[in-house]
C-alpha cells in the first residue's frame, strides 16, 4: 500500500459532500423505517392471499439488504469524514477526486482503481 496522502478537499467541498451524505442518509433510513407488511391474522385466508403476502414480504426484506449496506457505506463514510479520513483511498492513500466523491460520496477508492 502506497504512503497515505493528504486530502486535498476544501473546507466547501467536505461541507457539501457531508450534506450529501447525510441527506441520503435520511432517506435509506425512512426507507429501512417502512413498516413492513402487516402479518397475518388469525382470520382464515384463502391460499392465494396469503402467498401474495408472503411474495410481498419477502420483496421488501430484499430491498432491505442493499439499504442497510448503503447505510452502513454511508456511515463509515461520515466516521472517516469525522477521523479527518475522508476522500483518500483506501486501497493505495490517494486522494479521491472531488467529481467521484460527488457522484459516490460514500466512495472508498478513486474509479481507476
Amino acid at each position: 500500500m502506497a504512503k497515505t496522502q493528504q486530502s486535498v478537499l476544501t473546507q466547501a467541498q467536505l461541507e457539501a459532500l457531508r450534506r450529501k451524505l447525510q441527506e441520503e442518509r435520511r432517506r435509506v433510513l425512512s426507507v429501512l423505517q417502512q413498516p413492513l407488511s402487516s402479518a397475518p391474522t388469525d382470520e382464515p385466508r384463502e391460499l392465494e392471499e396469503t402467498a401474495q403476502r408472503a411474495s410481498e414480504l419477502e420483496g421488501e426484506l430484499e430491498v432491505d439488504a442493499p439499504e442497510t449496506a448503503l447505510l452502513a457505506e454511508i456511515d463509515r463514510a461520515l466516521g472517516k469524514m469525522d477521523a479527518g479520513k475522508y476522500g483518500l483511498s483506501e486501497r493505495t492513500g490517494a486522494p479521491i477526486p472531488y467529481e467521484r466523491l460527488i457522484a459516490l460520496p460514500w466512495a472508498r477508492h478513486g474509479a481507476d482503481e
